[in-house]
């Protein structure tokens, strides 16, 4: 079963990075003649001999200097010189050295996929059942924090090193790529019919939404100081504080109104299980296993002779090749990943480890960042070799790259029944990417690195952002409500149209096709 959810998710990401790729392939190659004329006006500008500056935010100590370049310069520094120089040289890359890129791209892929499936979903589900918690709180607190955890470490690292900032337009891309397209395929390949609730998708829209006016107030005068930072801060812990509350507080408003409606439902069987409803009896606890687990979201297994998931000792040694050559040949790549995680993480699926499901969680949330800016550093190295612009790439394969763990998180929930989590998961990832993950950087800032700064914001493109994230919010609501809030094909197919069409209109934007896309990239000699 394992197996088969990991086909799924290798499918669907080798599948989009693919499109992506062939995309920004055909329509963004350069000649040697520009790549020529590229290094040419590097070696005049000398950009790369002098300290590059944030892409989007500057400190206003910083903005003050003596170096006259900072304000004059009409270019945006690559993101590529944020992480460490390249092993292999520009000139190798264009002549074909960057497949080697593309392949530890998709290792990384694979790498995330075995992490989640066999060791930080495992944890989740565990410390659900042990400590009473409901599975869609756990995906908008737990599982949202430990998936987002890479972009959360980046930029507090590049605070303290790099001395830059974490792009507002990164978290608008990851925020519009988390529900429209994780939740998408969440639709498509969940393999049956979720009914889902609706108070768990209102909870977290609603602080969603009070994260966009947060970060609407905290950019209205085109800075950011402490007073904004501790804003941040202070809404995340009220988020968590509502959460710790939510059983008394969902009780309360679902007393308000009729939702007999919502509650008749019946989901569609698949591998010969039967779903069916069960009366509002409040939060179910979470029980040992993944089907039945499943009795959080107010459902119940009927027919005694489905397939029962494998126990301890019918899982086997991940030194045991299984049968088959295509997945002997998978086994063989994907044995040092597994070795790596056998040997450093406790599998707390086993009963001896089962009490250290949190040190499980942890030492998941840990490998997660170090794939994940692996994955993000060969993705950006690509982007840069093919002449992608920084603003396109975190709109594309930035935003997947940074918001592949939500999405194999919340596909392995999902196609476990979990709807509610794998909903709140994505929903709460954008929560955290706002208020903390934007919040904490801005807070050690001006307060630990530079105490009573101020952090200068460029506008350009803001309201067209705000709006994208609104609009998002929106269609979201109504396209559930609409289709009388089933997770299904149809519902999964409308989220990724709406993908589409925003990735359509936003490349166009940032390209200049219409409007103004900004400032194109400085060379650099990277």
């Amino acid at each position: 079963m394992a197996e088969s959810r990991r086909d799924v998710i290798a499918s669907i990401t080798i599948f989009y990075m693919g499109f992506c790729l062939m995309y920004h392939i055909y329509t963004a190659p350069l000649s040697s003649n520009e790549i020529s004329s590229s290094k040419a006006t590097n070696k005049d500008l000398s950009i790369s001999s002098v300290q590059r500056k944030p892409l989007s935010v500057l400190n206003n100590e910083e903005s003050n200097t003596t170096e006259p370049w900072v304000k004059n310069v009409n270019c945006t520094p690559p993101d590529i010189e944020q992480f460490p120089r390249p092993v292999i040289d520009y000139a190798t890359r264009r002549k074909g050295g960057l497949a080697l890129h593309i392949f530890v791209s998709l290792y990384m892929f694979l790498g995330l996929a075995i992490l989640c499936d066999e060791y930080f979903v495992p944890s989740l589900e565990k410390m659900c059942e042990l400590l009473n918690i409901q599975s869609d709180v756990a995906g908008a607190t737990f599982m949202a924090a430990g998936s987002s955890a890479p972009e959360l470490a980046t930029a507090v690292i590049a605070v303290f090193v790099a001395k830059d900032d974490i792009g507002i337009g990164t978290v608008v891309g990851s925020a519009v790529y988390n529900i429209a397209f994780v939740i998408g395929i969440c639709g498509l390949f969940a393999g049956h019919v979720i009914y889902l609730n609706w108070w768990p998708m209102f909870r977290d829209c609603a602080f969603y939404l009070i994260s966009i006016l947060a970060l609407l107030f905290a950019l209205r005068d085109e800075s950011v100081t402490w007073v904004e930072s501790v804003l941040f801060l202070t809404l995340y812990t009220l988020y968590i504080v509502f959460m710790c509350f939510n059983q008394r507080i969902e009780k309360w408003a679902k007393g308000l109104q009729c939702l007999s409606c919502l509650n008749s439902r019946v989901s569609e069987p698949i591998n010969g299980v039967s779903y069916h409803p069960l009366p509002d009896l409040g939060q179910t606890p979470v029980e040992n296993s993944r089907n039945k687990f499943a009795v959080s979201d107010n459902i119940e297994l009927s027919n005694i002779d489905a397939p029962l998931p494998p126990t301890e000792e019918e899982e086997g040694s991940i030194f045991s090749p299984p049968s088959g050559k295509c997945k002997k040949i998978i086994w063989v790549f994907s044995l040092p990943l597994l070795m790596s995680c056998y040997f450093t993480i406790p599998d707390c699926r086993r009963s001896r480890w089962e009490k250290y499901f949190f040190l499980t969680f942890l030492s998941s949330c840990i490998w997660i960042g170090i794939l994940s800016y692996i994955l993000v550093w060969m993705i950006t190295v690509i982007g840069f070799t093919l002449n992608i612009k920084d603003t396109i790439m975190g709109l594309t394969f930035l935003a997947a790259g940074a918001s592949i763990p939500d999405a194999i998180s919340s596909l392995i929930v999902a196609r476990d029944g979990l709807g509610d989590m794998a909903v709140s998961n994505a929903v709460g990832s954008n929560v955290f990417d706002i208020l903390l993950c934007l919040g904490l950087p801005w807070f050690l800032q001006t307060v630990v690195v530079s105490p009573g700064s101020k952090i200068t914001v460029r506008s350009r493109g803001l309201t067209y952002s705000t709006i994208t994230l609104l609009l998002t919010v929106v269609f979201l609501l109504v396209a559930t409500h609409l289709n009388k809030w089933k997770l299904d094909k149809k519902y999964g197919s409308i989220l990724l149209v709406w993908y589409g069409i925003f990735m359509v209109v936003a490349v166009l934007y940032e390209s200049s096709i219409f409007g103004n896309g900004g400032l194109p990239m400085c060379p650099s000699d990277f």
